[in-house]
């Protein structure tokens, strides 16, 4: 129980703009609002929760947990972290025509790899002789920021609303591991190794490790359409299109080799041999050079109903997508496009969720969702209080995580709007 009561704590961000109107028909805007939202969001296809369990609250991982993770799920692990914490003022020149200043602290690490990754991390090579591992397309990246956005929201015609923001980036941290080609045949009783590799890294300076440390800048866009008419609207919006540039100081490595280690043989272990086989060689070709990394593109396509019922109040569906290519190769084509949306990691999801009067103040969302960063299906539930110049809301993209024994992802949003 206090497992569960600590992981509802942790389920706690992100509701980009309080809804009023939408969730219980207030008419009347504030001309100064100010918002605070939290989020925490840990997802993957087959983390076991004992291992979970060991991360958020420390422990031993013992050789049964990682089997449990290596057997559960299928042979490609992803596995994405995200941590936001934000406050947004937002100034209404009228009801339908506003500026608005976030500020907001973002933490992301994306990653997948296979089982064969994980036998070697934890169990090495012993136990797979006369077997050849495979551990070619892992990609684990990382990042650390700072976003400060102006945007502005205007209105066109009656139904028509244009959502526009530039944002400022402040680069702290980027850390970027990909294995293109990676693999290693271990001979019965050790006897020879065989070990191929093609691996790349680029990572900022790592002299200056302060969480808020300026090792890059970078910019981004936001912009989005509605037409919102008496009974139902619908939309596209693109979120966080940008990048960010990296200083000279920052370091691209690779490496791409293959060697054959067979062994050392003793025969007077008073006049031990010189040991220095190509095993002890491997080495990055490390460069020092500025680079550039982009941060998640999120693209909606939005549609809601309103319902004329005693409780349910509205209907929305949505299709979120991701873009966010490991870097440039070539300029800006044809090819960084498409290949934004595959090494995103994020497959297209469908979002369906309603509102519900609850009671006086009190409202809740409850919806569903497939695809994203895990193959499950996701169950959304969030509870809002709402006064006159009060909106709180607390809530959970993974409701149904909360009540299984496996858990494999939580999440979780918090978010306190007041006006003035």
């Amino acid at each position: 129980m206090k497992r569960r009561f600590i992981y509802l704590l942790i389920c706690l961000p992100l509701i980009s703009k309080a809804q009023y109107g939408v969730v219980c028909g207030v008419v009347e805007i504030d001309p100064h609002v100010i918002t605070m939202n939290n989020y925490i969001s840990i997802e993957s296809d087959d983390l076991d929760t004992d291992f979970l369990n060991t991360m958020l609250f420390g422990g031993f991982i013992t050789d049964e947990m990682k089997d449990n993770w290596i057997n559960q799920g299928d042979d490609n692990n992803r596995l994405n972290a995200e941590l936001t914490n934000s406050i947004k003022y937002e100034y209404s020149i009228d009801q339908s025509k506003s500026y608005y200043f976030q500020f907001a602290d973002i933490n992301c690490i994306n990653s997948s790899f296979n089982d064969d990754l994980l036998k070697l991390a934890f169990h090495g090579n012993y136990d797979y002789q006369d077997e050849t591992l495979d551990f070619s397309n892992t990609i684990v990246r990382a990042d650390r920021y700072q976003q400060y956005k102006f945007g502005y929201n205007h209105p066109i015609g009656y139904a028509w609303q244009i959502n526009t923001a530039l944002s400022y980036l402040n680069g702290n941290h980027h850390a970027q591991f990909n294995i293109n080609k990676g693999t290693l045949y271990t001979s019965s009783l050790g006897s020879s190794l065989d070990l191929n590799y093609d691996i790349n890294a680029m990572m900022t300076d790592t002299s200056n490790l302060s969480v808020f440390a300026g090792n890059g800048n970078g910019v981004a866009m936001d912009f989005s359409i509605y037409v919102d008419n008496l009974n139902e609207g619908y939309g596209i919006a693109i979120r966080d299109l940008g990048y960010i540039n990296w200083n000279e100081n920052s370091i691209i490595a690779n490496t791409d080799s293959n060697f054959t280690f067979m062994g050392i043989e003793v025969e007077d272990f008073n006049n031990l041999p010189e040991f220095n086989d190509s095993i002890m060689d491997i080495s990055f070709n490390n460069n020092k050079t500025n680079f550039r990394s982009f941060i998640p593109t999120k693209i909606t396509l939005n549609y809601w109903k309103y319902l004329n019922h005693k409780y349910f109040r509205s209907l929305s569906i949505k299709s979120h997508s991701r873009w966010q290519p490991y870097e440039v190769k070539g300029g800006i084509n044809w090819d960084l496009f498409n290949r934004g949306f595959s090494e995103s990691g994020y497959k297209t999801s469908l979002d369906v969720r309603t509102n519900i009067d609850l009671a006086y103040y009190l409202y809740s969302t409850l919806g569903f969702s497939v695809g994203g960063f895990t193959d499950e299906t996701k169950i959304h539930f969030a509870l809002s209080v709402i006064t006159e110049r009060l909106h709180f809301t607390i809530g959970t993209y993974h409701l149904n995580e909360l009540f299984k024994d496996d858990k494999t992802s939580i999440s979780g949003y918090i978010t306190l709007s007041t006006g003035f």
